[in-house]
């Protein structure tokens, strides 16, 4: 097979020396852990699932996790090692006056603004995922594919980037150096963005993280999950956007989706099929793939039930993930810490409340 050379410089990064003759074979990265494995990890998802939606407020959760303690002789002290950091504080570190004034300035505030149509948002309510439309114009996807094919070749293999075989990644990208231009603000700024990150958190939110995830020929299947913990019910606490670099398509590894399950405040990994833990890899029923022109955003209700697919083409699949989550929890990323000082410097006041940074 002849190899695209733009496709080899991501070798290194995706810790492969080739591709693999047959792209289509199915190939699960890691491999599926064993059913004592899964049937740990069902249990712990369970019972944090549990403790979580049992109340409403912190002090209540907190209640259900000390009941949780107490009448369970085996508890999982993972469960609450899990749990404290959502549980024992707020995590904010600006007042939250300060992302409500910031929503004021943009015009979204009140949750009847119009940024998005009613029927969008009503798509996003019950199927939990959208598709922004085509917000990146083709001289920004030139500029973007370069860098990154850039900055892969040269920061991909440091260990901070390092994560399953076959996918090119870069984290913390759009407070990195690699941003320092402003060249990905739309990531993070973009007022359709942030209309349907308000409209799913409410007023009270904050960038939690960003990563570059590229899935190389032969490559990119990922087990069915979101992007949370736990399984919610009621307010949800986390929403995610992919913005397609490349075009997904259905054979390319577009996402893959389950309409309407961040409704069913059920995590895949807490989930029973015919009696056993889910097989995680498996097809789900229902499940659709988001594919899409390059230049779209698809957001998402982070506890939709999704998962990539494998790239059965001989290109890459290049994708920018950018997540947002509720004021008050941990962040994935250490914002103050991981921020280059260019990309500090150009940041307005509207810019630091939505990073929640001083």
């Amino acid at each position: 097979m002849e190899v695209h050379r733009v496709v080899s410089k991501y070798f290194n990064a995706a810790q492969i020396e080739r591709l693999p003759l047959d792209l289509s074979a199915p190939r699960y990265e890691p491999s599926e852990p064993g059913s004592e494995a899964r049937r740990i990890r069902y249990q712990r998802c369970r019972a944090a699932t549990a403790i979580w939606n049992a109340a409403d407020t912190r002090a209540g959760r907190l209640q259900a996790l000390k009941n949780y303690q107490t009448e369970n002789t085996l508890a999982d002290t993972s469960v609450v090692e899990l749990m404290g950091p959502f549980l024992n504080k707020t995590s904010n570190r600006l007042p939250l006056t300060e992302i409500e004034d910031a929503l004021k300035q943009l015009g979204l505030h009140s949750e009847h603004n119009t940024v998005l149509s009613r029927s969008e948002k009503d798509k996003l309510d019950q199927e939990g995922y959208l598709n922004l439309g085509q917000l990146l114009n083709e001289e920004q996807l030139v500029q973007m594919r370069r860098r990154y094919d850039i900055a892969i070749e040269r920061d991909g293999n440091k260990p901070e980037n390092i994560g399953t075989r076959g996918i090119g990644r870069l984290i913390d990208t759009v407070v990195g150096p690699i941003n320092s231009d402003g060249l990905l603000d739309s990531i993070f700024l973009h007022p359709r963005l942030l209309a349907a990150v308000r409209h799913i958190l409410g007023t009270h939110f904050k960038f939690i993280g960003s990563n570059y995830h590229c899935a190389l020929p032969g490559y990119g299947h990922q087990g069915i999950h979101a992007d949370f913990l736990w399984g919610v019910k009621g307010a949800p606490l986390v929403v995610n956007a992919v913005w397609l670099i490349d075009g997904f398509t259905a054979e390319n590894g577009a996402t893959r989706v389950v309409p309407g399950t961040h409704r069913s405040g059920m995590h895949p990994t807490g989930d029973l099929v015919r009696g056993k833990p889910r097989d995680l890899n498996g097809s789900v029923e229902g499940e659709i793939k988001l594919t899409g022109a390059a230049g779209c955003c698809f957001v998402y209700n982070a506890h939709l039930w999704h998962g990539g697919t494998q790239n059965c083409t001989s290109k890459l699949r290049r994708a920018q993930h950018c997540f947002f989550g509720h004021s008050e929890i941990p962040s994935s990323t250490d914002v103050p810490h991981a921020i280059e000082k260019n990309v500090y410097s150009r940041m307005g006041q509207i810019e630091r409340a939505i990073l929640d940074i001083r």
